[in-house]
């Protein structure tokens, strides 16, 4: 913790200002090779530092998540001994869908809104993976970073620690995928806004990522907005249990051919 670091500078500092006012007690200082220097403390993190800190240990942490961005709402649950869980809610060309993924272990089970022939939208089916071929939805169910926060730091330009719970910086959105933006006429319309856009992290009392919010500039008539990303249930049980069996069905020819469309 930032804290512990900052109390540790305070101890080594107050303790070398008193050995040097008690002179060394009565001990004669005959050169200075008798001198021991204090241990040095250990420095205190830099901002991206502690935010670097704070991503990588989802990792190795359960969690929750909701991402909110462009694309639709994600919220689901990860669990890195093999459990994740995911919903989308997302408009495309108007029309709303829903996917619901959930992976335990090698099982995995789909669900989806999304309009297609022979698809039921109240039925789970159960996917043999080796007969994916494509990753584009089914990446969406079983990634271990489903809200890309392990690219979140090096895409950081200036990160400043403004408490020990709030970290503020610019972020390059110009380098695409869930947390950035790949239309070339948007970012040639952002220009150099689009390297800097504006973030703020939060963390708790414990330094764990709570959220990440990215502000999109304005540009041209589109006002700006925000990219949001909430974490929560750190090291918590998660919960991530396979549907009722009656409502489970072995995946058809029409849902690979959704998948791999």
């Amino acid at each position: 913790m930032r804290t512990s670091r900052i109390i540790a500078v305070a101890v080594s500092v107050a303790a070398l200002a008193l050995g040097t006012a008690c002179g060394g007690g009565d001990e004669k200082k005959t050169s200075a090779d008798n001198h021991t220097a204090p241990a040095s403390a250990s420095p205190t993190p830099t901002a991206k530092e502690v935010l670097d800190k704070a991503v990588k240990d989802l990792n190795s942490s359960t969690y929750t998540y909701t991402m909110k961005i462009d694309e639709g709402t994600f919220s689901g649950a990860v669990d890195p001994a093999g459990k994740h869980q995911v919903k989308a809610d997302g408009v495309v060309s108007g029309v709303k869908y829903t996917i619901d993924g959930i992976v335990i272990g090698t099982d995995y089970y789909f669900r989806t809104s999304i309009p297609a022939s022979g698809v039921n939208a109240k039925k789970w089916y159960k996917l043999d993976r080796a007969k994916v071929t494509k990753g584009e939805i089914v990446g969406l169910i079983e990634a271990k970073d489903p809200t890309s926060s392990q690219q979140f730091v090096g895409r950081v330009g200036t990160a400043k620690q403004e408490s020990p719970t709030t970290i503020t910086g610019t972020y390059d959105l110009s380098r695409g995928g869930d947390l950035g933006i790949d239309d070339s006429a948007v970012l040639a319309a952002l220009g150099e806004k689009a390297k800097a856009a504006p973030f703020t992290a939060t963390l708790d009392a414990q330094q764990k990522l709570t959220s990440i919010k990215i502000t999109v500039p304005a540009y041209g008539t589109v006002s700006e907005r925000m990219m949001t990303l909430d974490y929560a249930g750190h090291g918590q049980p998660v919960t991530v249990a396979p549907p009722k069996a009656a409502d489970v069905t072995p995946a058809t020819a029409a849902v690979y051919s959704l998948l791999n469309g």
